[in-house]
C-alpha cells in the first residue's frame, strides 16, 4: 500500500509541475506588462484608444502555453504506463508468473499505442484547423 502512495505522490508532483511554472509565470508576466502601462499612463497621460486597450487588457485572464494540458495528461499517462510497467517487472518476474506479466505489458503497451495515437492525432487535427482559418 505505501507503494501506491508514492507513486501516486511521484507521478502528481512531476505532472503538477509545469502546470504550477507555466500559472505562476504568466500571473508575473501580465503583471509586468501591466505595470510598465501603468507608468507609461502616469507619465505620458492617456487618449482614448489606449485606454481602451488597457481596459481590454485589464479584463483578460493571463495565457499560458498552448496545449501545455495536453502534454501533461500525455506525460501522466506515459508516467503512469511507466510506473506500472517497472512494478510488474521488479514485483512479480522474479516469480514463475511469466504469462501473468507478459499479459500486462501487451494490455500497457497497447494502451500507450492508443493514447500516443490519440494525442498526436488531436494534435494534427488542431494544427490542420488552424491553418484552415488562418
Amino acid at each position: 500500500m505505501n507503494q501506491i502512495i508514492t507513486y501516486v505522490l511521484a507521478v502528481g508532483l512531476i505532472a503538477s509541475i509545469p502546470m504550477v511554472l507555466d500559472t505562476w509565470y504568466s500571473h508575473w508576466s501580465r503583471n509586468k506588462a501591466l505595470k510598465l502601462l501603468m507608468e507609461k499612463a502616469s507619465a505620458n497621460g492617456l487618449d482614448h484608444k489606449e485606454l481602451q486597450e488597457l481596459a481590454k487588457e485589464l479584463s483578460k485572464s493571463p495565457g499560458g502555453i498552448t496545449g501545455l494540458a495536453r502534454a501533461t495528461m500525455a506525460l501522466t499517462v506515459i508516467m503512469i504506463l511507466a510506473v506500472a510497467v517497472i512494478h510488474v517487472l521488479v514485483e512479480y518476474c522474479q516469480k514463475d508468473n511469466s504469462q501473468i506479466v507478459g499479459n500486462i505489458l501487451s494490455m500497457l503497451g497497447g494502451l500507450l499505442a492508443a493514447i500516443t495515437g490519440f494525442y498526436f492525432g488531436g494534435r494534427t487535427a488542431a494544427e490542420a484547423t488552424e491553418k484552415a482559418k488562418g
